[in-house]
This record gives C-alpha cells, structure tokens and sequence, in this order.
C-alpha cells in the first residue's frame, strides 16, 4: 500500500488574474440573461463547462485538490472498461475519463441526484461531445431501493449535498434511490471500477454493491471517505476498510486530507 504519492500529473492552474477575467465574464453574461461557458484544461485535456453558478468556477479550477485521485483513475483504468462514477456533481471527472487517451473505449456512469447538478452535469456531456461515452443518471445509489431524503447545501456546483448527513443542510429534497447491484443486474453493464465521492454515504453505496462484489466486480474502487455521515463505517458498524478486505479486496494506496482520506481498493489478484 502506497501513501501520499510523489508528484502526480496537475490540471492546468490559471493564474489569479484569469480567474478574476473569467468570474467577471460569468457575471455579464449573468446580468445580459445570457449562458456562460468555460474552457479549461485538466489532464491536457480541453473540458467545456456550462456555468450557472460561480460554486461550478470554483470547483473546476480548484480541481488540482482531487488530483491525486484523479491520477489513480487515469493509471489504473483500462482500455474498454466501464466506469460508475458514484457522485458525479457537474462531471468533471466523468469528462476527464471519457476525453483523456486513458479512457479509451470506456463507458461512464455517472450518478448524480441532485437536480440543478443533474441538469449541468447533462449539459456537460453534452458540450463536450462525449454522449456516446458517458450516461448521466439522476438517482443515488445506496442500500435499498426506492426514494431517500437528499440533504442539499449550496448552489448548483456544491459537492456538500448527502443522504447521510444533515449538518449544514439548508432543506431535503426526495430522490430516487437504487443499488450498484440492481443497476447491474438490469443494465447487463457491470463496472469495472467504481469511483465514489459522497459525502458520508459510502457504507451505504458499497452495502448496496454487496451481491455485485459477490461476481468478482469491480476490480477497483476509488473513493473519498468523509469525516460525516456514515464516516468510516458500513451500516452494520464494521469498517468500510475491513468489510472490504474480508471480501478479497486490499488497500493499494491512501492519501489523507481535511475532510476525510481518499482510498483505492483492488480486488486482489486482479
């Protein structure tokens, strides 16, 4: 297991004045009524955003705090896997696997319940050119099936919504719930890796994947385990990392940081 590695690839980090000129060029194009687009670079590669709120500005050129995870999907992704990416917000990472020569030949899931975050992360797809790469899917996935209370916080672009914790929550909206396992099952599109950023709910999704994980799959899980909600714990009370482990899966790298620690997990032998 590797900890806190070396130098990995950056996105491009524009200087402050180049923010400033952009942020100033959203609100013109606020005030005129008009839509806003971003290009940006991340991984070398040319991402298009669609901006409806200064929160998606921030995320995108603060996204050099999710490098290191990013560069473990990019190392470890295959040529004609798919992908879940499990809290997908506005998509950046989802364009970064469908755009980056990594990614070639995958297929994305992208999973994103909340619905001003649904609706960019569409339009983003959408801008960028990749439908035939990346599905958008407006549910959460959990334990069970049916509708959950999704906590929401912020404006369109926030990572904070969860349907694990309620601190900080300015309302609770109803969202469709499922399971990985169901979605497999009915798709026929099992992953091959799973990424997972949700905000406190990762005992959840990952209970929910339990008869999935039975089949072998996925063959990497890539995640942010946060300090709330669930933290570290799966529903039963056993740690995310041994529930994980007891079913063939070790820790191959970790990297801590203020809200939580990010993990990669692969299915051993594979």
């Amino acid at each position: 297991m590797t900890s806190d590695p070396t130098t990995p690839s950056r996105p491009a980090a524009p200087g402050l004045g180049a923010r400033l000129t952009v942020e100033a060029g959203f609100l013109w194009s606020r005030l005129l009524g008009r839509p806003y687009q971003l290009t940006t670079v991340l991984f070398g590669c040319p991402v298009v955003l669609g901006i409806e709120a200064r929160r998606e500005i921030t995320r995108a050129y603060g996204f050099e705090l999710e490098a290191a995870l990013m560069q473990r999907l990019l190392d470890h992704v295959r040529p004609g896997d798919t992908v879940y990416d499990v809290g997908a917000n506005i998509g950046l990472i989802s364009m970064i696997l469908a755009l980056h020569p990594a990614g070639r030949g995958c297929r994305v899931h992208s999973f994103e319940p909340e619905p001003r975050n649904f609706g960019e992360l569409a339009r983003n797809i959408g801008l960028n050119g990749v439908q035939d790469r990346v599905t958008p899917h407006q549910v959460a996935l959990g334990r069970s099936e049916g509708e959950a209370a999704l906590f929401v916080r912020g404006s369109t672009g926030d990572g904070r919504h969860s349907i694990a914790e309620t601190k900080g929550a300015e309302g609770s909206i109803s969202v469709k719930l499922s399971t990985a396992t169901t979605f497999a099952q009915t798709t026929g599109q099992p992953p091959d890796v799973i990424k997972i950023d949700i905000e406190g709910a990762e005992g959840e999704m990952l209970a929910g994947a339990e008869g999935l994980i039975a089949t072998g799959r996925p063959r990497e899980i890539i995640m942010e385990v946060h300090n709330k909600g669930g933290r570290d714990l799966m529903p039963d009370g056993t740690t995310i990392d041994a529930w994980l482990k007891a079913r063939g899966y070790v820790l191959a790298w970790e990297q801590h940081r203020r809200s939580g620690v990010h993990r990669h997990y692969q299915r051993a032998g594979r």
